[in-house]
């Protein structure tokens, strides 16, 4: 069989790395930074990893093999910097921070997660730098933004994800208000920060490759975090409410289930989804009451409705039912743990898993290779991540004296490169780029909001005969439904045009095809085989338009055993080993309030569409792009099955503390149960302020608190100190006394605390822009800024097949008569 360009059956080392000759820099602490240039790297990149002289902190989190500490056997290090090099410099000290400048004097970005509080004893301000190195694309990830009152707070992972409003609301449908409100597993505010510094980044190298200038990015974590709360900030800003962990689902039944040998979640949200489990449990009596009839009822009487099923479901093996409900196209997903994932036929058929290239002496582990598969785009994973100091020798002794050329080699038949790039201050890295959306729900509109922040014109392919999921549930704006009056679909289609097409029309699918030779990418997330069904799949494509860049967003992927099941979010979070880690205690499995899955998955695919673009610009080339929600999610989740894969152990659940440092927790302070702040000790001199601000200093002198690891040995004594001392106060009178004595504190964060958030309102984050129907109602805006190309909501969602005719007209040129027949003919709308 012969191979063409873009087969994805092509071996992965035949294909192209198209990062190859890009050349990073990456400084700071921890995971973001290490993240964002570990993606740049699987693609291709040249990463030199600049780390303190004590090196990394996450050479000291592990996992480590046997539990035994050693700074270079860490779990977590070796996956974050695979094919990285790594010099060691003390950026206080003037000649080493010289030796820095001399790197950057021959990179193209430098990605940075230093706190902006720490930037200026180290010369590492971004705006300075970038004066220094004006062709350099300077990315500063903080956790809360380089301006604005909490610029200079201190922030753990922590702080930032209840300070992003996700923790509020988990674990979900909780009914104890007495216990706190939880954060992720692991350091997803970080793996947030990262994806957004990693696909922003590549948008200002590719309007550079473009003849564009170097430029600073600013990241914040928070607002990261805000972008993606899915329906809660919208409750309050259209509805006035404030949502909540505590409480029940709007539908049912949704929840997770006892089999004989584990758990099931079961989400049937769509009628006939719940005829065909009630056929299946063989059609019981109860299913036929009045308090069952439709999805509302039965979410309203959800606890009567588990207690009558629990016991049907008690008869079963959880993997049996599992492809029993799917076979029936019931939507169920087993709340997998990390043994469950490693063993999983549809991950090994995909070749998910990889080895990780490992140091000599030491066992290898399979870590999570790659969040997408491309047709055209091959990864690497070739060497070992670096031992501290590894490339001084090589990389400062013998670094050229003279400056890079940039030189770049654009292919002419990029239709973005033949566009002209426009310069004017309005217009994003991706201005001249347009995407064709077939997506919809959340995952894929998430990834197409995105490109609309960067710059892209993005045109939303919708059905008046059956509208987008979100123009169709609530909130609405005062409560009054409308398929223009939805928060969800305005939140996430800002800046978007919608046209309207009848796809039981042929000549629909013509339509479709002649707007493809005008755009860049096409984007979609039907049910793997449907977009092929309907005549627009990639083999289709590709004959209209051979250098066309299609992305597939799907929960399992386009291959495997499983990739016909339905997915939602919530059941590849369960799936994917996420809830089995999130609850209060090991053995307790908690659903994260948010679908989780699908923005991390939306922002994965961005940086997937943005490497395709500068794939394409140096080989004319187009590509088909399969991103599967379940892989992405195991991307930023390494912790977990490291620890399985290196130990044979499942995970501890921490709950909102940490494996190594003490105190940290969430606190219950003055107020009613949703108010809580987060305290977070990382050293000594922070332990100290903490004793002294809390009014016992002696404790600081306290045997049973003498070093870290006694701190965890005597947590709860600990715990129950301090909660003595927030309980008599506001959240916010803590936190802003801890933060004037240096120990990182915050308050948990509400949607209506977001909403009214004088930080995020003065940096500009939240936006509110004037909509034909629902007036103006604040949503969430773009979490990152450059200074070069601003990127920035331009636009409120779209009115319902509003930009029909212009479309039309403009790209195609059909007359105003054409179009007219076309909609007599039930073709547009």
């Amino acid at each position: 069989m012969s191979i063409v360009a873009d087969d994805p059956a092509r071996p992965e080392s035949m294909k192209a790395l198209p990062l190859d000759d890009i050349r990073v820099v990456e400084c700071g602490d921890g995971i973001a930074a290490a993240f964002a240039t570990k993606l740049m790297a699987l693609l291709g990149a040249r990463v030199i990893k600049v780390e303190p002289p004590e090196g990394d902190r996450t050479r000291f989190r592990g996992p480590f093999f046997d539990d035994r500490i050693d700074p270079g056997a860490s779990g977590l290090f070796l996956y974050l910097n695979a094919d990285k090099s790594g010099v060691r410099l003390d950026l206080r000290a003037a000649p080493d921070r010289t030796e820095l400048d001399t790197l950057l004097d021959h990179a193209d970005i430098l990605i940075h997660n230093i706190p902006p509080s720490e930037r200026a004893p180290l010369r590492m301000e971004s705006t300075a730098i970038h004066a220094a190195h004006p062709d350099l694309i300077v990315t500063g990830i903080s956790a809360y933004g380089d301006c604005g009152p909490r610029s200079g707070w201190r922030a753990y992972e922590l702080n930032v994800i209840h300070a992003g409003g996700v923790a509020a609301l988990a674990p979900l449908c909780s009914k104890r208000p007495d216990l706190p409100p939880l954060k992720l597993y692991g350091h997803q505010a970080e793996f947030q920060a990262a994806n957004h510094a990693a696909f922003a980044s590549m948008a200002a190298w590719f309007h550079r490759m473009r003849g564009g200038p170097g430029q600073v990015i600013e990241v914040s974590a928070q607002e990261c975090l805000v972008a993606m709360l899915e329906l809660s900030l919208l409750f309050y800003t259209y509805m006035g409410l404030r949502t909540s962990r505590l409480g029940g689902r709007l539908l049912g039944p949704w929840r997770m289930f006892d089999c004989r040998n584990g758990k099931l979640l079961l989400a049937c949200v769509e009628e006939h989804q719940w005829q065909s489990l009630v056929k299946l449990m063989g059609e019981p009596e109860w299913a036929r009451e009045e308090i069952f009839k439709d999805r509302l009822s039965r979410g309203r009487h959800s606890d009567a409705l588990a207690l009558l099923m629990q016991d049907w479901f008690s008869q079963w093996d959880v993997t049996e039912l599992f492809h029993v409900c799917q076979q029936r196209r019931i939507p169920a997903a087993p709340v997998n743990r990390m043994a469950d994932i490693f063993t999983d036929q549809h991950l090994r058929e995909r070749n998910f898993f990889s080895s990780l290239p490992a140091p000599d002496g030491m066992r290898r582990v399979e870590p999570a290779s790659m969040p997408f598969k491309s047709s055209a785009m091959g990864w690497r994973m070739a060497r070992p991540a670096p031992r501290l100091g590894q490339d001084n020798a090589e990389l400062l002794l013998h670094t050229p004296s003279s400056r890079r050329e940039t030189r770049f080699s654009l292919s002419s038949s990029d239709p973005a490169s033949s566009r002209q790039v426009q310069s004017e201050s309005s217009r994003g890295p991706l201005a001249g780029i347009r995407v064709l959306d077939f997506s919809w729900i959340w995952q894929g509109p998430f990834c197409t909001l995105q490109l609309a922040h960067l710059g892209a014109e993005v045109i939303r392919i919708e059905s008046a005969k059956k509208p987008e999921i979100n123009r169709l549930i609530p909130p609405f704006a005062d409560g009054k439904a409308g398929v223009n009056r939805a928060g969800s679909f305005n939140q996430w289609n800002q800046g978007k045009r919608s046209i309207l097409l009848d796809f039981s029309q042929p000549a629909a699918v013509e339509v479709a095809l002649a707007l493809v030779q005008h755009c860049d990418l096409v984007v979609e997330n039907f049910a793997p085989g449907v977009i092929s069904r309907m005549g627009l799949g990639y083999e289709k494509l590709r004959q209209v338009k051979p250098d066309t860049i299609m992305l597939s967003l799907s929960g399992y992927g386009q291959s495997g055993p499983y990739s016909r099941y339905v997915s939602y979010g919530g059941l590849l979070g369960a799936q994917s080993g996420l809830f089995s880690v999130s609850g209060y205690r090991t053995g307790e499995a908690g659903e994260t309030g948010i679908t989780y899955g699908d923005p991390n998955s939306g922002a994965l695919a961005v940086f997937a569409a943005i490497a395709g673009l500068i794939h394409r610009a140096r080989t004319g080339r187009g590509q088909y792009i399969d991103v599967s929600l379940w892989e992405a999610l195991e991307m930023v989740m390494p912790e977990a099955w490291l620890q399985y894969t290196m130990n044979r152990r499942e995970p501890d659940v921490t709950a909102n503390r940490d494996r190594w440092m003490a105190p940290h927790n969430c606190y219950k302070s003055k107020g009613d149960s949703e108010e809580w702040v987060t305290i977070a000790v990382g050293n000594e001199a922070e332990w100290s302020s903490l004793c002294s601000a809390i009014g016992q200093p002696a404790l600081a002198r306290d045997q049973r608190f003498a070093s870290p690891a006694l701190r965890k040995q005597h947590e709860d004594e600990l715990d129950e100190i301090i909660t003595r001392w927030t309980v008599e106060r506001d959240r916010w009178e803590a936190a802003e006394l801890l933060q004037s004595a240096g120990v990182a504190a915050m308050p948990t964060l509400t949607n209506k605390d977001l909403a009214l958030d004088p930080h995020l309102r003065q940096r500009g984050f939240l936006v509110e822009l004037e909509h034909p129907e629902v007036g103006k109602r604040t949503h969430a805006g773009v979490p990152w800024t450059m200074s070069a190309t601003p990127c920035k909501v331009r636009g409120p969602a779209p009115v319902l097949g509003a930009d029909t005719d212009q479309v039309l007209s403009s790209l195609l040129g059909f007359s105003g008569e054409k179009i007219a027949a076309l909609r007599r003919d039930g073709v547009v709308a």
